[in-house]
């Protein structure tokens, strides 16, 4: 059994067509990384695969059910979960999630299991005194100490540094010898060393399906990394593109990245490194993203 099948999936906000016809298919178990430019639909296509969105038409089967029968064979992170119970610590928050389907024992068995797993030493100290990445750790142990055959992560790795990211991506590999992992996500790097197979969404519509490897073929310009310049600049050599008061220059290796911080260094422009994102990729690749 197919753990999700699409048909014919549409869905629209007023006027605005979120999602167009959307159809595929996964096979699992494995990570799939959905991907598109602010508003190409992704958000909306996890909400109506977990039930918490209806679609205006087409069909979603998990495991050969409709999403509000299958609610026990997945689990979900959504991009706007928030910690409602300020005066609970993360390991109650585990304790408690588990708690409708297992007993006071074992719900308290997960929750040690997910502090140690994750890594958090900061169990017992209240939500209402960690920062935005701290608590994104914890929900994560928390819905990853489900034992499910199918995950749902929207963009997950928002607001972790880069050796918890790290970690995240190594615990995804190892659940994905055995489970389908749906995962939305900004960053290139992300999708193109923890994904599996990649769906590209374009203003609501599936334009690719495959291999990351294969996408970034097709699509992707090839270049590592980009630096913000906090003002207009010109500079000969080097791909540019002008959002606003910044500019964005692209760098495809080390060497330019380090030239073109040198040139800004001389010229006196301040700057910021950043990593390269799905929009990134959508404007320098010559991809209309649409309407955001």
């Amino acid at each position: 059994m197919l753990p999700i099948k699409v048909k014919n999936l549409s869905k629209s906000f007023g006027s605005k067509r979120a999602l167009d016809g959307v159809s595929f298919s996964i096979e699992g178990p494995g990570i799939v990384g959905v991907i598109g430019p602010n508003g190409a639909g992704k958000t909306t296509l996890i909400r109506i695969l977990t039930g918490l969105l209806k679609p205006d038409s087409g069909r979603v089967e998990l495991f050969g059910r409709a999403p509000e029968k299958a609610r026990e064979l997945f689990a979900l992170l959504s991009q706007d979960v928030r910690t409602h119970f300020y005066t609970l610590t993360p390991r109650d928050y585990v304790y408690h999630y588990h708690l409708p389907v297992l007993s006071k024992g074992e719900a308290r068995r997960k929750a040690d299991e997910a502090m140690e797993a994750f890594g958090i030493d900061y169990a017992d100290e209240l939500f209402s005194v960690l920062s935005g990445g701290m608590v994104g750790r914890a929900l994560l142990a928390m819905v990853l100490s489900a034992e499910v055959p199918l995950y749902f992560l929207d963009e997950p790795t928002v607001g972790l540094d880069v050796q918890n990211r790290l970690k995240l991506w190594e615990t995804l590999r190892e659940r994905a010898e055995e489970a389908t992992i749906i995962l939305t996500s900004h960053y290139l790097n992300e999708i193109s060393s923890v994904c599996d197979r990649v769906l590209l969404l374009k203003a609501g519509k599936i334009v690719a399906n495959g291999k990351p490897e294969e996408i970034a073929r097709e699509y992707l310009s090839g270049f590592i990394s980009k630096v913000v310049a906090f003002g207009e600049v010109s500079l000969e050599g080097f791909l540019l593109r002008r959002a606003g008061r910044h500019t964005y220059i692209y760098a495809r290796s080390k060497a330019e990245e380090r030239g073109i911080i040198e040139k800004l260094e001389e010229l006196g422009v301040p700057f910021r490194r950043e990593e390269v994102t799905i929009e990134d990729v959508f404007l320098v690749g010559g991809i209309d993203d649409g309407a955001d």
